[in-house]
């Protein structure tokens, strides 16, 4: 199952903005990075929406729309964001990989977490990304709308996977 942008994102948020130290775009870059590395684990992505290809890197759109009041500042926690001012969703507990998403997210802010959204956006932008792959083949002037496939996400974080000793999940059919 995947989940929309807006739960994952509150999931995370419950679970490590406490501290205070998630902005905007290092919320951006954690959720990209979580949706592709259970893609090359578990074989599908976990956002239900895809990342887009945004000058500072991968985009989730409705996060963008959701958390934009922020600007560069940290998300205020526990003040999660409604979507078109519905009520706050997080990740239900009944659903089936609730506590693998949970542990997932965790894992996240342990290898990424401590650094800065600049710092994430940076690594999207590397050779080889999936981010820099696409920016390179429209010359850098990708059109507005331009979203990452789950299958260029799924062959970057399979090799990153692979890399640390990982089985990458085959990709499932849409």
């Amino acid at each position: 199952m995947s989940y929309p942008a807006i739960e994952v994102a509150n999931e995370l948020i419950a679970r490590h903005g406490a501290n205070g130290n998630i902005d905007p775009m290092k919320l951006q870059k954690l959720l990209y990075f979580a949706n592709g590395w259970w893609l090359a684990l578990v074989g599908r992505p976990l956002i239900s929406e895809a990342p887009q290809v945004w000058r500072y890197g991968p985009v989730f759109k409705p996060i963008y729309h959701s958390f934009s009041k922020y600007g560069r500042n940290n998300i205020m926690y526990p003040e999660p964001a409604t979507p078109f001012g519905g009520q706050p969703r997080r990740i239900p507990d009944n659903a089936a990989d609730a506590q693998e998403v949970q542990h997932l997210l965790d894992w996240i802010m342990s290898e990424y977490g401590w650094k800065s959204g600049p710092t994430l956006s940076d690594e999207t932008h590397r050779p080889g990304t999936p981010w820099r792959n696409i920016a390179e083949r429209n010359r850098f002037q990708v059109p507005e709308n331009q979203v990452i496939s789950p299958q260029e996400d799924w062959q970057y974080f399979s090799q990153l996977a692979r890399a640390r000793g990982y089985q990458p999940v085959p990709i499932a059919a849409a």
